[in-house]
């Protein structure tokens, strides 16, 4: 019989850094958002989420809404722990991950927003930055939706979301997928679903 000692992580390794000696950097603002169904969280994978069509096939169904040329943030991820045992002080368990989100497509989007803010339970966060796309690993846990009006004849009146989603140990940190141009066309134009005769 052999003892093996467990700890909470996917493998003992670390993969090896990548440093680019060109300094290329990614451009930030969440740039574009989409709100996945919940019922294809198992089908967020790499094959999937860089190919069009399983975007267009599931926009189609109406399991994914796309809001297009966006401006926002995102926080990274803020840490919750719980209080620790043994020689930890404290224990990580999850982040708790905040994006808000602008869009001005303002006029007719009400029922929209309404809906999302009332279901926002049944949905993933999808957001893309200059040339990478991020997708969440679970459900969202909170959506708040307003379009605050400014006093400044020349602002603008935008539907601001606060998007929140938790992810637990060990997969904290938010996937990243390339972004390929077919799919980043999906976040930088309106879209709509024709129906066919």
């Amino acid at each position: 019989m052999a003892i093996n000692y467990r700890i909470c992580a996917q493998d003992e390794t670390i993969p090896e850094y990548i440093c680019n000696e060109c300094g290329e950097t990614e451009g930030g603002r969440v740039r574009g958002a989409a709100y996945i169904h919940k019922s294809l969280k198992d089908d967020v994978i790499k094959a999937n989420v860089e190919t069009i069509k399983w975007w267009e096939d599931n926009i189609e169904l109406g399991l994914i809404k796309v809001i297009p040329t966006t401006r926002g943030t995102y926080d990274g991820g803020a840490k919750q722990s719980i209080t620790g045992f043994g020689d930890e002080q404290e224990k990580i368990t999850k982040k708790t991950h905040t994006a808000v989100v602008n869009d001005s497509n303002h006029k007719g989007n009400d029922l929209f927003y309404e809906a999302l803010e009332n279901n926002y339970k049944d949905y993933i966060f999808a957001f893309r930055t200059e040339k990478e796309l991020r997708i969440g690993t679970d459900v969202l846990i909170g959506l708040e939706v307003q379009d605050a009006v400014e006093e400044d004849t020349n602002s603008a009146v935008l539907w601001q979301a606060t998007v929140t989603w938790d992810q637990s140990r060990p997969k904290m940190i938010v996937p990243i997928y390339e972004l390929t141009d077919e799919v980043k066309r999906l976040f930088t134009s309106c879209i709509e679903v024709e129906e066919i005769p």
